[in-house]
């Protein structure tokens, strides 16, 4: 599902794991696949598509679909996919992925947020906390321009839970390094609340921040 997929994400470093992870698929898993649907594939993708295909055998390639419209694709899952088992975010009868992601979660973990919020020179992501939960919000990020981070009440937004926290890639830039974590919150942020994590970028007005994977977790 490429939902949201944004140019600035298919840079240089993700097709290049793109391309050594077809090359072990091939050679450790050959012939496995059955069918592949690609949806909600944004136009432009259609060019990396044609790059990435080069890098797949052909037999494989030719079981794999893109689709981008929801009716056509709604449509193709059902042809392949038993109703009951597919799930209804995805135009069947079977369990959400949202709830099926939120059941496999950490013990004393009541739900889990993830989302990769793309920040030119702002950008945010908001979750709910219900009574008698709390919150905990963790971010990860590779990008090594600087960027201040808050929570606040969305409908209360001179309630504030954390202001100006710093968030920057210290670390290496290799495959095999890992991001920089920045914890948010210094306590638990008490339910019930409508908190907004807000990013905003240190760099130049016409300069991309990059790329933050907001982790939240409801206790």
């Amino acid at each position: 599902d490429l939902e949201h997929l944004s140019t600035s994400q298919l840079n240089q470093r993700a097709l290049s794991i793109l391309k050594t992870q077809t090359a072990i698929d091939s050679v450790c898993f050959p012939e496995t696949m059955n069918k592949t649907l690609v949806i909600n594939a944004p136009r432009f993708f259609s060019l990396t598509w044609n790059i990435i295909k080069g890098w797949i055998d052909p037999r494989t390639a030719g079981k794999i679909e893109l689709i981008s419209n929801r009716k056509n694709w709604e449509a193709r899952l059902r042809e392949l996919v038993d109703v009951d088992q597919l799930p209804s975010d995805y135009g069947g009868k079977g369990i959400a992925t949202t709830e099926t992601l939120a059941s496999d979660v950490p013990e004393g973990v009541l739900k889990q947020k993830h989302e990769l919020v793309h920040v030119r020179t702002s950008g945010s992501s908001s979750v709910e906390v219900p009574k008698g939960g709390s919150l905990h919000v963790t971010v990860f990020t590779r990008s090594q321009t600087e960027v201040t981070i808050s929570i606040v009440d969305e409908t209360n937004k001179s309630k504030v839970y954390a202001e100006g926290v710093s968030v920057k890639h210290t670390g290496g830039s290799g495959d095999n390094d890992n991001p920089t974590s920045v914890v948010i919150t210094k306590e638990h942020i008490q339910g019930p609340v409508n908190a907004k994590i807000k990013i905003q970028s240190k760099g130049g007005r016409f300069s991309t921040a990059g790329n933050y994977m907001v982790a939240c977790n409801i206790y």
